[in-house]
């Protein structure tokens, strides 16, 4: 057992409650306070909310220069946007918090994610994930809790090869970008140290440390190898929670070492029809247990699904959460009992 990991086990909170959404996909919906009414109650029912702001939210009208007309138009990549006028309705709604370490929060430049930032950070939305060079997009968001907790948020595009990255805007050390954690697809002994370093960091400014990884295989059900040996690298780093996003649809969740890894919530909200859902995390004593909300999305519009209907949506979320131990079988790892939420 590494000593990153028992320092975590250490420090954790003794009590704590998280809700956690996939991507914001609002590009094609008008603002409205109807959007997120639907689970207002749902976000409000923890310590903190957080999703993943998949689209920047500004009136920019000059696009990034990585995504070529032709690729945009074969629909090989994507540029999009989002009125800032949603932001109020995201405060209102719930979320604490939100991850920007995607791949499409410079689609407009520094102007364009700027301008996102301010109304974030405005409506007292914490952000993490990109920023005006690495040393800022790197930056921890922290969230301190009416009870003095202070949860801490890392942000990154974790994709798998440096190839992968090339239409999307790593941040530097001179400009802006998002934060990138890339490893070449392998994580070794050398990732490994890297892993420990940066979560032992911190750590020192935190009581929880929660990773957002944008990664994976969008509309793939079930985790790539890569995102579990990372997911599981991180816990071993001494990370409390991983929460994975990018896939646009639901994959399963596994507890390793006791600690939840989140492999994708799908798409929180989109203009197009979806089944969805959110995972609230309790955490008491020692132990994490895992709460499954379904979801559904329709007409830019998103609503849990009533107690009485949710066991189907329920029984298939334990199964994605199933297929991860048959696919990537670990003695340190099991699947979570994904139960019907509580009071």
């Amino acid at each position: 057992m590494s000593f990153s990991f028992i320092a975590a086990l250490l420090a954790a909170p003794p009590t704590l409650t998280l809700i956690f959404g996939g991507d914001v996909m609002l590009n094609g919906i008008p603002p409205s306070p109807k959007t997120f009414a639907g689970i207002a109650a749902t976000l409000h029912s923890g310590d903190l909310a957080m999703a993943n702001l998949e689209v920047p939210l500004t009136d920019c009208r000059v696009a990034t220069t990585r995504k070529s007309p032709a690729e945009v138009k074969k629909k090989d990549q994507w540029i999009l946007k989002a009125s800032p006028a949603h932001v109020p309705f995201l405060q209102v709604a719930g979320l604490g918090a939100v991850s920007l370490g995607n791949n499409h929060a410079m689609d407009y430049g520094q102007a364009g994610l700027n301008e996102m930032r301010r109304a974030l950070s405005k409506a007292g939305i914490v952000h993490a994930g990109a920023g005006d060079n690495s040393s800022d997009a790197n930056r921890l968001g922290v969230i301190c809790l009416r009870d003095g907790t202070r949860v801490g948020m890392l942000s990154v595009l974790a994709f798998m090869t440096p190839g992968a990255l090339r239409k999307t805007t790593p941040a530097t050390l001179t400009s802006a970008g998002v934060a990138v954690l890339s490893f070449g697809g392998r994580i070794d002994d050398r990732a490994k140290s890297k892993l420990a370093a940066w979560v032992a960091n911190a750590r020192r400014k935190c009581d929880c440390v929660i990773i957002a990884a944008h990664w994976g295989t969008e509309r793939k059900p079930l985790p790539n190898p890569y995102q579990v040996t990372l997911g599981r690298a991180l816990i071993d780093a001494g990370a409390d929670v991983v929460w994975g996003n990018h896939p646009h649809v639901l994959q399963g969740a596994e507890f390793y070492r006791g600690r939840p890894i989140l492999y994708s919530m799908g798409n929180l909200i989109s203009a197009l029809p979806a089944t969805t859902g959110f995972a609230r995390l309790r955490h008491r004593g020692q132990r994490w247990t895992l709460e499954f909300f379904p979801a559904n999305v329709s007409r830019g519009q998103v609503s849990v699904v009533p107690a009485k209907a949710s066991a189907p949506a329920r029984s298939a979320y334990q199964a994605l959460c199933q297929a991860i131990q048959s696919k990537y079988p670990n003695p340190n790892s099991c699947a979570p009992i994904v139960s019907a939420p509580q009071r």
